[in-house]
């Protein structure tokens, strides 16, 4: 029997898939247990078909356009998970939508207290950063260990973990007297996101299955924006109208983050490991960490460093950064050749579906530093240009969240309706017209006319991104890994947010000092906008790079949501019916082979006395 096909054969111990494209793949049938025969299935997307195999199984092209998905052929939860009701599942989405809820409004409501946090703590202009950059640095260079750990010792324990240690710092940082202290535990609390966002995916991925998957992860990305406009609304309330300011907003969130992680002790189902193999690649864990936390402090602290970004230690350090990277890299590879352990990041987390992953990771990079950027910059033209305050900045930003609320909605809606690669696209370019909404605009522009439209556009096409993003990572990831794989992916996402807000303000400063400086009687306020805008155009033309590499590596994606779910009974009558007329098929296939084989000796005898030599091909050809 042989297939004409591409087909994809996964290595057990690497996790790969080595892809034959058109070729015959062989299976001898003799060499087929007993009593069983190969039983074809149809792939959970509706777009292979799978077989079972001596060998193992391949997936056969049967349907166009199609996404090649190397993931289990019925798509189901493994049997570790138990059967939960419609109401818990509704729960447990709830649940993990607060932990983005509770990251994204602790940010936003620091961001509107800060000129009320550096009166308090006394805290320099060149520190006041700090308290948002040791979030992102511990948040970001953390995420893979902390999801291999998940994957390794149990998703809902390091989430439980994760969660309390979010919200025992957010507590903590309320109490703190100095800039110091503020900072540390800001780094203490991006240490419990990130060893709870890895875990939220993996449990979402191992969960849930079909279209309520698509439906979970729209609700984790939701979190985002509803946590977003929460923040705000904190921020703005607590430090205008309350007496311990931004103290009570944290203290606020703490509250909220304990009654999530309850929540989540109490809903989500225990899990143990989900890999065969405990061993931990501590190595490479070590490599990426340092390599991703001295990437992340240059970028934090290079603007700000006494001479720039020539300062000496910066140098020192970016070049450091990106040669423990590689030498991450050039680890991983080893530990796959010899096998003897699981790494630490598959490298064929990079290179599965022909290339699309990658894609995919590049794609939420350029979203997000696009994304950052317009947060960044669009707080400094509302308060600096237009001259808004704070409660101003915070009711102009708020359709920001409204918007990204409302196409996460959608994204649930339409995920398994139309190709993803729609959405993605439609994303990234509304990303890049709301950077450009913001730099066509002045001094005097309206908000309604180009602004209000700048915040919508690019929260909705960060969300257009994100949902299908993980939706994506999480099929093409295996069960041990799917912690490993969200992980990755946010990592990406964090690290384009820091580089653009990095690299969009060293535009930012150049064009600002030229312009102030060159001669043309620009005042520092038109020198200043200038600056703005150069630092959205740039951001505008990263987000349309994304689009072009979207509309290229992605084409022909399909739609990822396309999951039939079959009713139980009619499966189980089904593959009694299948075992059944197997077995007999396999009995009538072994007696032909038999008799195939006796009469192709026979053959081979009588050509070998006339003095001949049956080739390979005769052989192969029979009577």
């Amino acid at each position: 029997m042989s297939i004409r096909s591409s087909a994809h054969l996964r290595n057990s111990s690497t996790g790969d898939y080595t892809q034959s494209q058109d070729e015959d793949i062989a299976f001898i049938p003799a060499s087929t247990p007993h009593g069983s025969t190969p039983a074809r299935r149809e792939s959970p997307v509706g777009q292979y078909e799978v077989e079972d195999s001596p060998i193992g199984k391949t997936t056969s092209r049967c349907h166009s356009p199609s996404l090649p998905l190397p993931i289990d052929a019925n798509d189901t939860p493994p049997p570790s998970v138990p059967e939960l009701s419609k109401a818990r599942q509704v729960v447990i989405a709830i649940t993990l939508m607060l932990l983005t809820l509770m990251s994204a409004s602790g940010a936003q409501a620091l961001n509107i207290g800060l000129p009320a946090i550096q009166k308090d703590l006394g805290m320099r202009d060149v520190d006041l950063q700090w308290i948002s950059s040791a979030y992102q640095l511990t948040n970001g260079c953390l995420l893979l260990i902390s999801g291999r750990l998940a994957d390794v010792y149990g998703r809902k324990l390091l989430l439980l973990i994760g969660m309390f240690w979010f919200a025992l710092w957010s507590l903590l940082g309320g109490f703190m007297q100095d800039g110091v202290g503020l900072v540390i535990s800001r780094a203490m609390t991006g240490l419990g996101a990130a060893m709870a966002m890895p875990s939220a995916t993996g449990i979402i991925a191992h969960t849930y299955t079909g279209r309520a998957r698509q439906i979970a992860f729209a609700c984790y990305g939701a979190g985002a924006a509803v946590g977003g406009a929460l923040g705000l609304i904190i921020g703005g309330i607590f430090v205008s109208f309350v007496k311990h300011t931004w103290r009570s907003a944290l203290w606020f969130l703490s509250g909220l983050g304990f009654a999530a992680a309850i929540a989540a002790y109490l809903v989500i189902p225990w899990d143990g490991s989900h890999t065969e193999d405990k061993s931990l690649d501590w190595p490479g864990a070590m490599l990426v960490t340092s390599g991703l936390v001295l990437i992340q402090y240059v970028i934090s602290a290079g603007q700000s460093a006494p001479y720039g970004w020539k300062t000496s230690y910066i140098i020192v350090f970016i070049i450091l950064g990106i040669l423990l990277l590689v030498g991450f890299f050039l680890w991983e590879k080893r530990v796959i050749d010899k096998g003897n352990k699981p790494p630490l990041m598959r490298l064929q987390l990079w290179t599965r579906s022909n290339g699309r992953l990658s894609a995919v990771y590049f794609i939420g990079f350029a979203a997000w530093l696009s994304f950052c950027s317009i947060l960044y910059y669009g707080t400094l033209f509302f308060q600096e240009v237009q001259m808004t305050g704070p409660i101003g900045a915070m009711l102009r930003f708020l359709p920001s969240e409204v918007g990204g609320l409302v196409c996460n909605v959608l994204v649930g809606l339409l995920i398994h309706r139309i190709p993803a690669q729609w959405i993605v696209c439609t994303g990234l370019l509304s990303v890049g017209l709301g950077n450009m909404c913001f730099a066509l605009s002045d001094k005097t522009t309206n908000y309604w006319v180009l602004p209000f439209h700048g915040m919508w556009l690019s929260s909705a096409g960060a969300d257009f991104v994100f949902a299908p993003g993980l939706i994506f990572v999480s099929l093409l990831s295996l069960p041990d890994e799917h912690s490993v794989a969200g992980a990755l992916f946010q990592t990406l996402l964090r690290l384009g947010g820091s580089m653009g807000l990095a690299i969009t303000s060293v535009i930012f400063e150049s064009i600002k000092t030229k312009s102030y400086n060159d001669g043309q009687g620009d005042s520092a306020d038109e020198s200043y906008l200038k600056g703005l805008k150069a630092a959205f155009w740039l951001s505008a033309a990263v987000a349309w790079l994304g689009l072009l590499v979207g509309l290229v590596a992605l084409n022909g994606l399909g739609i990822l949501g396309n999951i039939k779910q079959n009713d139980g009974k009619a499966d189980n009558e089904k593959k009694g019916k299948d075992e059944h007329n197997d077995r007999g098929n396999h009995r009538e296939r072994v007696e032909s082979e038999s008799l195939s084989q006796s009469q192709s000796h026979t053959n081979s005898m009588e050509l070998t006395e006339r003095g001949h030599t049956p080739t390979k091909d005769r052989d192969r050809a029979g009577p």
